[in-house]
């Protein structure tokens, strides 16, 4: 072998290492930008809902779902048999039955279709090739099958033995979940409050966005975005991130609400100062509008604005314990249950 020969050998088993270092620089990137969406499912209509809203969110942000599914009851089995062999034949049985669930709801989508009719008459008409033309001549169809897009999101389902809340907090660790999107209220739902104990529980106990959806609330996109923030505290920087990422991908409008009552009026407005420098850096690429209202009753407040912006999505960062339980429990709540009420998507306070 000529020297000539070994060095262009040389050569190309570099080039090659280098096409290799890409490909998996590549994967790594695909990886590291997967989005792994978690739904818990109890089989109510309110999280059927949540699974359907998922989708959607899975189609636009390219991400996968789980579903989890808890169960519990009493078990008895014969003495040949342990505990945790029987709750693993269960969980396996439930798992399957999740499947077919799941099918089943995006096999519906499959349905759902639109005709759209071009019109052909007028010379400045530019005609699609290729489409059916209608008997009369006057249109050519096209067949849109947009909602068929979802059910091609890939869905994985487990089934654990336990309390819901547990399991799903348990879920979200151990598959690694980027967001959770369940139901405000389950089967098992408190009927006077927003959400449901289940849903309350995780959004406390999870570190990663819990979106919150309403049984009425349909997918429309996320274009105008209603931020209830407590200025006088500043929201953490994993918050203001969190959100600007979500408001880039959805392409939303950004509109900031704060509340205070009369008596805190100028010093919750010094207070805010460092929170709206904090905004302003999160923010550097984004327009938005920070609106200050005096208002008494928080929940009344909110309901108000976002039904005058005509809002898509509600979002929080609960800071402490007690915020979420006094703006969602109880008579506060029964006045924020209209039927057009939004989405909430609760942002944790610390990145995960």
């Amino acid at each position: 072998m000529s020297s000539a020969t070994g060095q262009e050998q040389c050569i190309f088993i570099w080039q090659f290492r280098e096409f290799l270092s890409g490909i998996f620089q590549l994967c790594n990137l695909y990886l590291k930008n997967m989005k792994k969406i978690l739904v818990p499912i109890d089989y109510s209509s309110d999280s059927q809902n949540a699974l359907l809203y998922a989708l959607d969110l899975a189609h636009v942000l390219k991400a996968n779902i789980v579903l989890v599914h808890a169960f519990y009851q009493p078990l008895s089995f014969p003495y040949s048999q342990d505990f945790t062999s029987v709750v693993n034949a269960l969980e396996k049985e439930k798992a399957a039955e999740l499947e077919a669930y799941a099918a089943k709801v995006k096999g519906a989508l499959l349905e759902d279709f639109s005709l759209q009719f071009h019109s052909t008459v007028g010379a400045e008409k530019e005609v699609v090739s290729g489409l059916p033309v209608t008997k009369e001549g006057f249109h050519t169809v096209e067949i849109e099958r947009a909602p068929a897009a979802r059910a091609e999101v890939e869905v994985r389902c487990i089934a654990k033995y336990g309390f819901a809340a547990d399991e799903i907090v348990k879920a979200v660790d151990v598959q690694q979940a980027d967001m959770v999107v369940m139901g405000m209220r389950g089967i098992g739902g408190i009927h006077l409050a927003l959400l449901g104990r289940t849903a309350l529980s995780v959004i406390r106990d999870v570190q990663v966005p819990v979106f919150a959806i309403p049984k009425a609330a349909r997918y429309k996109g996320l274009k105008s975005v209603v931020f209830a923030a407590d200025l006088a505290k500043s929201p953490a920087v994993a918050v203001l991130d969190s959100l600007r990422d979500y408001l880039k991908a959805f392409r939303s409008t950004l509109q900031v609400l704060y509340l205070y009552s009369k008596d805190q009026q100028q010093a919750e407005q010094e207070k805010s100062l460092a929170a709206l420098e904090d905004m302003g850096k999160a923010f550097s690429d984004l327009d938005y509008r920070v609106t200050f209202q005096q208002r008494e009753d928080t929940a009344e407040a909110i309901k108000q604005f976002i039904q005058e912006q005509q809002a898509d999505l509600l979002v929080l960062a609960p800071q402490k314990r007690g915020f979420l339980e006094d703006l969602l429990n109880k008579s506060v709540t029964q006045r924020m249950m209209a039927k057009t009420f939004i989405p909430l998507l609760a942002l944790p306070p610390l990145p995960r």
